[in-house]
């Protein structure tokens, strides 16, 4: 429900200003900026391109003017030589003489208008050049001048020049002896050209560069107009989906959806679902107070509205309120269509969802039907009593001394459990190293519960040994991943206690001299604990009928995981009643662990036990005894299989216990300990009976705390026998104890 409220709020959120559209709107104007900079530049240098153009033209023509000139002048003086005609070449004269003015007039403006008059060398040239044709146009007015005079007399001998023809004769040989000023004109305008044709191409190659940018930037443009008309698109496609989603949602939401606006008015947006659990017809517009009167009382009502009005200050903390709301569970009463009515229970939850201006601010209102869960939470409170029932008759089948050393020695694996996780270490060995040492304490409270038929704690500690199961697996382990380790620890603990609680009052003693002998073995019991690693409350008296007693409950263990897993095994016993109250302890645990290991991984079913020419009912002997050096020995053997080598080197190279080198060099000795390795198992599936891997672990652990030393001996197809070797203790306390 808490993720269908929260992607309502979203879907339901003010509308703000879309980030992605201001984007558009600040692109498209740069955008647009940039081009009406790059065209104004354009328009501008394509200006001062078309100058420079005529400039350089007129430059050109004005280089070529001096030689006309020279050419009309050749003319003239051939001409007057010859007495003969020269009216065209002096108009022609008069003509260049007046474009040539005129041309420079137009050069200079020219070059104004293109901006080049502040190029120096431009401004030189320019200024050398009227200067020179200054001088030069004063002898062609010259020439203007005499054009009316007669040029010609007739003579005698023919016609001969005048005064006048002998004047402009001698000022054209002048002008034409002269040519050096005429040629460096020439010479200096050319200059100017080609100074102008650079000028002219840097102008035409910024004018392209601008062109080829603002091309650039409209295809640009372009592009972003269809980006933007997509993104439009395809977010107008995304509002008309929410749009649809919220419909669904409020369509077919179990819960009742609705909007409330400070005037406590419902908003026409509300689920489908809200008319049908509070039986209201139309409930848009309608006042909090209509819509709360039908089902509470006035004060409740109250209480409700006063709520909601601390939702709407700026400054409150939702989450610290949410405890006071004073409809967060409530039961109604409905009238059914027919007669009669009905109970619900219903539960209200209000949050507020605020807008950019607190006009758009309103409250999300959430009502749900929670009966089932307050039924099944009566249900669930119905069978927990069952289950003490449950623990009760569990606790009543077991031999109360039996039971209290369980409960003793499983407070004892618990607390180990919590010394393990809350000890410094925080390497990744270490961190493994907890795991495999809080594996082996409670494989053993497993193994013990199994024993004694407490299924209650059998499938507590499966639950733990799974989560330490998948901290096993990973490569990586921190601190925090062995918080459900410690969750279920403490769920545990409370069960043991619990257990306790309730057997109290079935071990109180039969008679007062059973009470003598109770505090006697738990005065000898306390004085020994304190010496020995191992605590002698779990201890196996001596007596021959506790000797008995203890082999029973081996027996039952074994009868109960044969018959789990489909075996058929018969179980004997010797030397049990020879057990130091010492060792009783580590005796127990391996016993218990060894039986169930042979049965899960050694005997066969009893089918294949047939086909294998073996009896249907598989043999498990257990025995105690005294060994030559004054020690004492277990073995534990089975008639099973027997321990597969090559089984054996496949799960160790799988699970990263062996190397290759390793597999083909280590002896066969070696490679049967590698069982006793934490994590090592053949079984192909975890159950609650094999493949944890832990078993042979905590067997191999506490022989070793005990200072003894366990061996495995096995035929293929044959048998299995582990035998445990105690030194004996430095101070057997059998006589204080007896």
């Amino acid at each position: 429900m808490a993720s269908t409220i929260q992607r309502l709020r979203r879907l339901l959120s003010p509308s703000r200003v879309n980030s992605t559209q201001w984007v558009q709107v600040l692109a498209s104007t740069l955008f647009a900026a940039v081009v009406t900079a790059l065209l104004v530049f354009g328009v501008s240098d394509a200006a001062r391109l078309g100058a420079a153009s005529s400039a350089l033209r007129l430059a050109t023509q004005l280089s070529e003017r001096p030689e006309l000139l020279t050419a009309q002048l050749t003319l003239i003086q051939r001409g007057l030589e010859s007495t003969t005609y020269i009216g065209r070449p002096l108009r022609m004269l008069t003509s260049l003489r007046r474009s040539t003015s005129s041309s420079l007039t137009a050069l200079r403006t020219a070059l104004s208008q293109a901006g080049l008059l502040t190029d120096p060398a431009i401004t030189g040239a320019l200024r050398t050049n009227s200067l020179r044709w200054q001088t030069l146009d004063r002898g062609f007015a010259g020439l203007d001048a005499q054009q009316g005079d007669s040029l010609y007399i007739d003579a005698f001998s023919g016609s001969e020049l005048s005064p006048s023809g002998r004047a402009m004769k001698n000022t054209v040989d002048d002008m034409l002896a002269d040519t050096q000023s005429l040629q460096q004109m020439s010479a200096d305008m050319g200059q100017l050209a080609a100074i102008l044709q650079a000028a002219v191409d840097q102008s035409g190659l910024r004018l392209r560069a601008l062109l080829v940018g603002g091309s650039t930037l409209a295809g640009l443009m372009l592009l972003l107009a269809l980006y933007y008309a997509w993104r439009s698109r395809r977010a107008h496609r995304a509002a008309a989906e929410a749009e649809q989603q919220m419909n669904n949602i409020l369509s077919t939401v179990r819960e009742g959806l609705f909007l409330v606006d400070r005037q406590m008015r419902l908003s026409p947006t509300y689920s489908r679902s809200l008319g049908e659990l509070l039986h209201l017809p139309a409930p848009a517009g309608l006042p909090m107070e209509k819509l709360l009167e039908p089902l509470m009382d006035s004060r409740t009502v109250s209480a409700t509205l006063k709520y909601m009005a601390l939702l709407w200050k700026d400054k409150v903390n939702e989450e610290l309120i949410e405890s006071v709301n004073p409809i967060s569970e409530i039961e109604v009463e409905f009238a059914k269509p027919r007669g009669g009515s009905e109970t619900r229970h219903l539960a209200f939850s209000f949050r507020r969802v605020r807008s950019v201006g607190a006009a758009g601010d309103y409250i999300l209102g959430v009502v749900a039907d929670i009966t089932d869960r307050v039924l099944l939470a009566r249900e669930l409170e119905h069978v927990r009593n069952d289950g003490e029932t449950t623990l009760q008759s569990q606790l009543l089948r077991v031999e109360p001394e039996a039971l209290q050393a369980f409960l003793w020695s499983a407070d004892v694996a618990l607390r180990k459990s919590n010394a393990v996780l809350t000890a410094p270490g925080i390497e990744q060995e270490d961190l493994k190293r907890k795991v495999n040492a809080v594996f082996r304490e409670l494989h053993t409270v497993k193994g013990e519960a199994t024993a004694l038929a407490l299924n209650s704690f059998v499938t507590r500690v499966h639950a733990v040994e799974d989560v330490l199961t998948t901290l096993r697996q990973r490569r990586v382990l921190s601190g925090n991943d062995f918080l459900p380790v410690v969750v279920r620890l403490d769920e545990l603990l409370s069960h043991l206690n619990q257990t306790r609680a309730q057997s109290g009052g079935l071990t109180q003693p039969a008679n007062e001299a059973d009470a003598v002998d109770e505090r006697t073995d738990a005065a000898a019991r306390a004085a020994a604990t304190a010496e020995r690693p191992y605590p002698l409350a779990a201890a196996i008296p001596l007596s021959s009928g506790r000797g008995r007693q203890f082999a029973e409950m081996l027996r039952s263990l074994a009868l109960e995981e044969a018959r789990a897993l489909g075996r058929s095994v018969r179980l004997l016993t010797r030397g049990l009643a020879e057990i130091p109250p010492h060792y009783a302890p580590v005796v127990k645990e391996v016993c218990i662990q060894m039986i169930r290991n042979a049965i899960a991984h050694g005997i066969e079913r009893p089918d294949r036990r047939a086909q294998l020419g073996k009896p249907e009912e598989g043999s498990l002997q257990v025995s105690f005894a005294v060994d030559e050096a004054g020690g004492y020995e277990l073995t534990v053997e089975d008639d099973g299989h027997g321990l597969n080598y090559e089984e054996i080197v496949e799960r160790a190279l799988r699970l990263d216990l062996l190397s290759p080198q390793q597999a083909l060099t280590l002896d066969w000795d070696n490679i049967y300990r590698l069982i006793f390795e934490p994590g090592f198992s053949t079984a192909d599936e975890v159950s609650e009976y094999a493949g944890r891997g832990v078993g042979l672990d905590a067997v191999s652990a506490r022989v070793r705390e005990a200072g003894g030393r366990i061996d495995v001996a096995t035929a293929a197809g044959e048998y299995t026998r582990f035998s445990v070797r105690l030194p004996q203790p430095v101070a057997d306390s059998t006589a204080s104890v007896a």
